[in-house]
């Protein structure tokens, strides 16, 4: 979940020396304040100073404690050490992210003193955030070509696929960024409609500002698992086109006709499936919420709270409908329960898996993501698909030959390390 953004907890949370520093990037007076009376109690000084500022720093700094506030958790201390993995560092940095200091304390040392690292975090922490993702299994494991050429072909459809369908995406951008587990990123930035929008200026008068924003497209191709995923909030028809533009200009393939679902619901119908888990993992998993449709025209939902199993309970609403042919699992909401020695209360992890293609199963911290994955592959309900590959590169099926070839790093490839995940 979400955390919610507050200055006060930022303030309250952070070393006063280091929000001293802070403040002197924007220009504040902080001769100003008696930082000796500033403590977790009284931080209405703090606030002050930050509705001093004029309202371009205002704005920058507000940008900037959001971010350090975003990071000031356990998954974001994992994205900083795994941004530090890829990026050079020095010795500081270990004494940093070793020492007792409190969590927003070292978010706001790297936003001062490790820039690069930190805005590559902030970056893969936000994609870990993202929905709408659609997956496919059966690609080729190769390492996608990423340069000059590559990079303004897959501009150019993008834009022409966008301003056709859509009348927008006039300008569209294109980045990358990798992970050390293999994951690449490509972070599209097409135009968005044009907006006129009221805003204050500075004599606090309301205006018209027209302006005509990006929106955020990611393509995540796993080159270990032979996997990619799309995140766009965009019709199927126009994300399954996206997806084939990627695979075309960046992998070097073409759509393979017969898709490999990564994703299947239909056990749930089953009355004597079983979440089975290891009694070794001291792992509970229910299914609190489940959505079924008959045909075309009928969706019902049930939903449940807290670690109640849903199953039993639609199965009594269902009744002899659960094994009509036409009945289908559209989405299921999924519970993994951890139970912790010594906490009254366990640590949990929700998510949501809408078959053929998607699953919100990315914005958890990582060891927990990877159990979640185990177990929904030893249930069939996410399939993986084991791949060989010929001298050529070429990905050999049961059925043939996916059409395609091994891409090789350009000296010209161009990456852009700022902040992605999974």
């Amino acid at each position: 979940m979400k955390r919610q953004f507050s200055l006060s907890t930022v303030f309250r949370m952070t070393e006063k020396s280091l929000l001293r520093k802070f403040f002197e990037l924007f220009c504040a007076d902080v001769e100003q304040l008696t930082w000796d009376a500033v403590n977790r109690r009284n931080i209405e000084p703090l606030h002050q100073l930050f509705d001093e500022l004029p309202s371009n720093k205002r704005d920058q700094a507000e940008i900037a404690l959001r971010h350090i506030h975003s990071l000031a958790c356990e998954q974001g201390m994992e994205e900083l050490r795994n941004a530090a993995d890829s990026l050079s560092h020095d010795e500081s940095w270990n004494d940093i992210f070793q020492s007792q200091k409190s969590l927003y304390t070292k978010s706001l040392l790297a936003w001062l003193s490790y820039r690069d690292i930190f805005d590559h975090a902030i970056q893969f922490f936000e994609v870990d955030s993202l929905t709408w993702w659609r997956k496919r299994l059966d690609l080729p494991k190769i390492n996608p070509v990423f340069n000059i050429n590559s990079r303004n072909r897959l501009e150019e459809y993008i834009e022409t696929l966008l301003k056709t369908t859509q009348g927008r995406g006039y300008t569209c951008t294109v980045e990358m960024a990798v992970r050390p587990n293999g994951v690449y990123y490509f972070f599209a930035h097409p135009d968005d409609y044009v907006r006129d929008s009221l805003v204050h200026d500075d004599d606090k008068l309301l205006v018209h500002q027209t302006i005509r924003q990006t929106f955020e497209m990611v393509f995540a191709y796993n080159s270990i698992d032979g996997t990619s995923e799309l995140s766009a909030k965009l019709p199927k028809r126009i994300k399954e086109s996206l997806e084939s533009l990627f695979l075309k200009h960046i992998l070097g393939i073409n759509m393979p006709e017969d898709e490999e679902k990564p994703f299947d619901l239909s056990m749930l119908l089953d009355p004597n499936f079983k979440l089975t888990v290891s009694p070794d993992d001291n792992l509970q998993v229910f299914v609190n919420g489940i959505t079924v449709n008959w045909g075309t025209s009928y969706t019902v939902g049930y939903f449940v709270k807290g670690s109640d199993s849903v199953r039993e309970f639609a199965f009594e609403r269902l009744g002899d409908a659960i094994h009509h042919e036409r009945i289908v699992v559209k989405k299921a909401r999924f519970r993994f329960v951890f139970p912790q020695e010594g906490q009254k209360r366990p640590q949990t992890m929700t998510f949501e898996i809408s078959p053929p293609f998607a699953c919100t199963l990315k914005n958890q911290q990582p060891d927990r993501v990877e159990k979640a994955h185990y177990y929904l592959k030893q249930w069939r309900i996410e399939h993986a698909q084991e791949k060989d590959t010929d001298p050529q590169g070429n990905v050999v099926h049961n059925s043939g030959v996916v059409a395609g070839q091994r891409s090789v790093d350009c000296p010209e490839t161009s990456t852009h390390e700022y902040s992605g995940a999974h």
